[in-house]
């Protein structure tokens, strides 16, 4: 009887185990549950990951156009550095310190400019930042800085050489001197004695003292590159790193640089040559009474002759035909017997004023460029070349922050 018994519970026990087992009633709930929570976490995840590349692709558009208002407004600096007050511009002397601009106008998108000098002479530097706002809120912040320098752009709209004299700063006569052909300048011109004749026009954009019209127009002279003069001397074997004494008979056949000072000594006897040159860095200056000759030999286009940075100072015996032209002042200076200065089929410049004296028993001063004259070089309009305007070139480019 127990032995029934046991296997009858046993026999139970085993029918509730496979009942249990084979009863599928709630695993439908579960499996359905289990799903809807693994989609739900793949739509949470698919959207916070949709929603960051929308944000990702906001902050990378509103970076890259913050990037090109940046870009933009290096270009507009450039502009104003290389346009005169005139035609609109700021001119080469603009330094301004976080200016800020529109962009595009009437936007709330802006750049902010700063220009600055630098350590090194003629080289500056420009930075430019970018910003994307609302107004209230910015979505994006770039900053491009780059280093410019001062360079030579061709120009044919420029009058170029067109006066016999003409100087941005201050003209002086001393003396009885002649002139045949305009004469510029865009400060003052004194006659401070004797009886100076001027065959041409003389105008001034400042005051003018018993010669021509006073108020004129200021006008843009050429400028001299000299780093291009200085790569066809050193082609033609006539570069000098250091600065030259002249003191004897000297012939010089095309273009010579000289880095420094141009000295010419007393006993020089200087002749200049098959459309040769002078240019020198630093100034060039006479001591005593040398002589200079430079003829605009038949054949070569290059009418510059003496050519200098720094001052230039002429007296004693000059028979120079073309342009003499400095960046600094220029004086011509006739005081002894016999003496005699002549420029011929050429012009005078300089940007810092010109003296032009002649006293005592000298053969006296001429200049003499007369553009209707046949025998003067067409220099009027020309485009002539290793000349233009200055502007500001790019020469290094980076971006910061």
């Amino acid at each position: 009887m127990k032995v029934v018994i046991i296997l009858i519970k046993k026999n139970i026990k085993n029918d509730k185990t496979k009942n249990l087992l084979s009863n599928q009633k709630g695993m439908a709930l579960l499996t359905t549950l289990i799903f809807v929570f693994i989609l739900v976490t793949f739509g949470v995840a698919l959207l916070t990951m949709t929603s960051n590349d929308i944000k990702l692709s906001a902050l990378q558009r509103d970076s890259t156009e913050a990037f090109y208002i940046a870009e933009a407004g290096i270009e507009k600096a450039l502009w104003y550095l290389n346009t005169p007050e005139d035609n609109g511009g700021e001119g080469l002397e603009w330094r301004p310190n976080e200016e800020k601009e529109s962009y595009p106008a009437g936007s709330t998108n802006y750049y902010k400019l700063t220009v600055e000098d630098t350590a090194e002479q003629d080289i500056i530097k420009i930075t430019s930042r970018g910003v994307v706002s609302d107004g209230n809120k910015v979505y994006g912040s770039r900053k491009i800085e780059v280093e410019a320098k001062k360079a030579i752009s061709p120009s044919p709209s420029l009058l170029v050489y067109n006066y016999a004299i003409a100087t941005e700063g201050d003209l002086t006569f001393r003396g009885d001197i002649e002139i045949d052909g305009d004469v510029h300048s865009n400060g003052d011109i004194s006659l401070v004695s004797g009886d100076t004749e001027i065959t041409g026009e003389a105008t001034a954009s400042g005051v003018l003292n018993q010669l021509g019209s006073a108020n004129y127009a200021t006008q843009m002279y050429p400028k001299i590159d000299f780093e291009y003069y200085k790569v066809l001397a050193i082609n033609n074997g006539s570069y000098y790193e250091t600065g030259v004494v002249f003191n004897d008979s000297t012939e010089l056949n095309g273009i010579y640089f000289i880095e420094g000072n141009v000295e010419i000594m007393q006993n020089a006897d200087l002749n200049i040559i098959n459309g040769g040159a002078i240019f020198a860095t630093g100034t060039i200056t006479v001591t005593a009474k040398p002589t200079i000759n430079r003829t605009q030999t038949a054949g070569y286009d290059n009418p510059l002759a003496i050519i200098a940075k720094g001052d230039i100072s002429l007296g004693g015996y000059v028979d120079v035909e073309g342009v003499i032209q400095t960046e600094g002042e220029l004086t011509l200076d006739v005081t002894t017997v016999n003496e005699y200065i002549k420029v011929d089929r050429g012009t005078v410049i300089a940007d810092e004023g010109i003296s032009i004296s002649f006293i005592g028993g000298g053969s006296g001063i001429d200049i003499s460029y007369n553009p209707n004259d046949p025998n003067d070089p067409n220099l009027l309009g020309e485009n002539i070349i290793g000349t233009g305007i200055e502007i500001y070139k790019i020469i290094s480019w980076q971006e910061i922050d």
